[in-house]
């Protein structure tokens, strides 16, 4: 049933503005493998070139010198130059970036060299999903670092997003060259965050406007353009849901089976909530705390119908220009189709706990069963993804399929509502290793051993109890930047406090757990050790 107990206004959430700045990337680079030339400059010197595959580098390395080297890894690009829109530059993210920036941070540069730690970094020589070619090109880089600079000893890894993805998979396959990882809210495994990407693009298009396109683009600048339509086509949807979320009206572009739910009374909230609890899209987000009410009539509707819904209406606006240009770009590079869910069971991706936890948000039982049967396989008006044979075969076949092993000390750090790179990304990660960590401590034990070190410690950047904010009409306020949510929503402190941590490891060999460490992380703010975490695994993992 509809709920319309409190007034309708629309919540300045989502503009293509916003969204197509998160699409102004890093880009390939196509020279020859070059330097490394050095400026020679004192206290601090800068060395650049290319690597063998093209890719742009720059080390900046103080006279102070203390033998460890820091390589960074940046987060998602992509491969798309539409003039006027977006365009790629492959030497914008050499150096580490701090927050809200994207040609490397002068603080935390001068932060390590002050130290006597060098730092370098590499634009990659593609970009989108890059993680394999990224991989080639650090190992190369570290052994041109250290060709150059003959008394290095140890070399730390880091890097966030994309660029986290990129650390753990590095040191996953190279642990040899390491001595320590850090990994800021790292990308899954394709085959798990393509599946996440394309569940949130599909749903949204078979229920709100089938005329998006969204796969079967065309080769080059032309399929670019086809791209960038679809972009202001989710946007319009995701303003109209906006718009509609106190009245429960459908986009007027919905499908018919959309409109004949709209019909039986299931308001648009209702399907929005629904497309985020079966793409795993957190109902916290910078905004909405989904537990603060504006009192008055809304008091009992809104923290159950309404807050979720628009949490996972800010959450999709952010991670939706990540989506749609990942997916684009994994197409042009499979040079076909690549994704495909004509086998998906919709049903079994909401869980028993979201059907409860959930259930007034998304109108009840019937309402549930309602939505998922328009899902069905066999329903024409939801064509399913049917992917080319060849492009599904080199996709298969093209990627690193991390496996969260932990083979170097390493440090991570991941927001708990993220929305490009859910918290169970990292989760996976931690429980894999409690499991390993246990049977390697019983093992010693029974060989009457000492217990392994513990190499693996997580911060969980956290919220607040509340957040959300409410005006004096009992409308909710937007707000920026609210710890533990957003994409790569970390202070100054924080990646001070991972690098440090890392560097310790790096130097004894071990995690740092002592109380000074903990006090470290407390006066860091907004972060928790927390061993007990239960996020859920991404959606891929079902089976």
């Amino acid at each position: 049933m509809r709920t319309t107990s409190f007034k309708s206004r629309a919540f300045a959430l989502v503009s293509t503005t916003a969204l197509l700045a998160t699409l102004v990337v890093a880009s390939p680079a196509h020279a020859a493998a070059t330097g490394p030339t050095c400026d020679g400059a004192t206290p601090v010197q800068t060395c650049t070139g290319t690597t063998s595959d093209g890719a742009a580098y720059k080390m900046v390395v103080p006279a102070s010198f203390n033998g460890t080297v820091t390589i960074w890894s940046h987060g998602f690009g992509g491969n798309t130059t539409i003039p006027g829109y977006f365009a790629v530059d492959s030497t914008a993210q050499l150096a580490p970036n701090g927050p809200g920036q994207n040609g490397g941070s002068p603080e935390l540069v001068k932060y390590l060299t002050d130290k006597g730690v060098a730092v370098m970094g590499s634009g990659f020589s593609t970009q989108g999903w890059n993680l394999d070619e990224a991989v080639k090109t650090n190992t190369e880089l570290v052994g041109i670092f250290k060709a150059k600079f003959t008394t290095t000893k140890k070399v730390v890894a880091w890097g966030y997003s994309m660029g986290g993805g990129i650390t753990q998979a590095f040191a996953e396959q190279h642990p040899e060259l390491l001595a320590s990882a850090a990994v800021m809210n790292p990308v899954d495994a394709w085959s798990s965050q393509g599946k996440y990407f394309i569940d949130i693009l599909w749903l949204m298009k078979t229920w709100f406007d089938p005329s998006i396109k969204l796969t079967g683009y065309a080769a080059g600048a032309a399929g670019d353009m086809q791209m960038l339509q679809d972009l202001g086509k989710y946007t319009a949807v995701l303003k109209a849901l906006q718009a509609g979320i106190a009245t429960g009206a459908w986009p007027t572009t919905s499908s018919a089976s959309a409109k004949a739910l709209e019909k039986a009374g299931i308001p648009s909230r209702s399907a929005l909530l629904m497309i985020g609890r079966l793409a795993g899209v957190s109902t916290q987000s910078t905004s909405f705390d989904s537990i603060s009410t504006p009192g008055g009539a809304a008091v009992t509707a809104w923290p159950l119908a309404y807050a979720p819904a628009l949490a996972t209406l800010e959450n999709i606006a952010g991670v939706l220009g990540y989506s749609l240009l990942g997916a684009r770009d994994m197409e042009a590079k499979m040079g076909g189709v690549w994704a495909d869910n004509q086998k998906t069971d919709f049903s079994k991706q909401l869980s028993d706990e979201d059907r409860t936890v959930y259930n007034a948000g998304l109108s009840g039982n019937t309402a549930i069963a309602g939505m998922l049967s328009t899902l069905n396989p066999l329903n024409p008006d939801a064509p399913r993804i049917k992917g080319e044979a060849a492009a599904m075969a080199k996709d298969a076949a093209s990627h690193y399929q991390n496996t969260g092993k932990i083979k170097v000390p390493t440090v991570m750090m991941i927001g708990q509502n993220d929305p490009v790179e859910p918290a169970g990304i990292v989760q996976r990660i931690s429980d894999l290793y409690e499991a390993d960590f246990a049977a390697a401590k019983s093992a010693a034990l029974k060989a009457r051993k000492a217990v392994p070190a513990r190499n693996l410690q997580v911060l969980w950047s956290v919220t607040p109890k509340t957040w959300s904010k409410f005006d004096a009409a009992g409308l909710p306020v937007s707000l920026t930047n609210t710890p533990g949510t957003g994409h790569t929503n970390f202070t100054m402190a924080h990646y001070k406090l991972v690098i440090d941590t890392a560097l310790a490891a790096a130097e004894t060999g071990k995690l740092p757990w002592s109380g000074a460490q903990l006090t470290k992380v407390y006066k860091a703010k907004g972060l928790k050790i927390d061993r007990d975490t239960l996020y859920p695994w991404m959606k891929y993992y079902n089976k």
